[in-house]
């Protein structure tokens, strides 16, 4: 995904990228004071499906809902790498800091802000160099290019956003260096206003697929499914909710046809362990 940091990667920090949309439909809801994150690693062996937890991110939250602070642990719970949040007294995020378990800063990021909207996010190593920069262009108050450049100011990558009358995002079209279409994702909506489905396409792979949302009586997301350019499902994205309303576990099936039949096989899981104010966890608010 190119929109993480650059040298993220580069400093080893394992983020999430599993969940990382599912929360942008299925917003964070309630007085959270923290939840864990715990990604499996799937395997089967003599077949029999096994699951093993391959990583843990914890994410702590102030008093009004934001997020100060995300620690990566390994699967016994040893610290890894912490990130700290600072944000200005209108709410906004300014400022990022990783650090190692041994207090050693690994990269900071900066963001400037105009009139509540985000204008600049310059990025940092450990030694305080500049790594990448990204600056934002708005009309009407709506993100409508997001371009991002390395330490010497070469363009990485830029992203052009458009909207329908509504407001909300038609289309987000991401570009090579060179100009060329890396990738172009188009939205369409419910009469209701929620993501209907949203087609993209992967101008590398040369590959088109569909993610249509799917929506219980209750309005809640449950599942996205991915057609391929033949409108056959090729993974299967089931989501699961705790008492409160949160997400509490996200598993993800790769659908194809084996010995005779189609099969959902279990390629990838989360799950989600929610503690909210005055003692209630994701297991215990039901």
């Amino acid at each position: 995904m190119k929109k993480l940091l650059a040298f993220v990667f580069a400093a080893g920090l394992s983020l999430s990228l599993f969940a990382a949309d599912f929360f942008k439909y299925a917003p964070i809801t309630g007085n959270v004071k923290s939840y864990t994150e715990t990604t499996f690693s799937i395997a089967t062996r003599f077949g029999t499906l096994y699951r093993t937890p391959s990583a843990k991110i914890q994410h702590v939250f102030d008093s009004n809902g934001k997020e100060i602070s995300s620690s990566e642990l390994t699967p016994k719970d040893a610290v890894i790498n912490t990130i700290a949040a600072k944000y200005d007294t209108a709410g906004n995020l300014v400022e990022q800091v990783c650090t190692s378990a041994d207090g050693e800063v690994v990269w900071k990021s900066t963001n400037t802000f105009k009139s509540g909207l985000k204008v600049d996010s310059s990025e940092y190593d450990r030694k305080g160099t500049l790594r990448a920069r990204t600056i934002y262009t708005y009309e009407n108050n709506l993100l409508v290019d997001e371009s991002s450049y390395d330490g010497d100011g070469a363009l990485i990558w830029k992203t052009i956003y458009k909207y329908d009358e509504n407001g909300r995002t038609s289309s987000v079209n991401e570009y090579n260096p060179d100009g060329s279409l890396s990738e172009k994702n188009v939205y369409n909506y419910t009469e209701s206003g929620a993501i209907d489905s949203v087609s993209q396409i992967d101008a590398f792979a040369g590959k088109e697929t569909s993610l249509v949302f799917r929506y219980g009586t209750n309005g809640v997301l449950n599942e996205i499914t991915t057609y391929d350019s033949n409108k056959q499902v090729i993974k299967r994205t089931l989501l699961k909710y705790d008492a409160k309303g949160n997400i509490n576990k996200i598993s993800e099936y790769d659908v194809a046809e084996k010995f005779g039949t189609t099969v959902n096989e279990l390629v990838a899981m989360s799950e989600y362990s929610f503690e909210y104010a005055g003692g209630a966890s994701g297991a215990d608010a039901k």
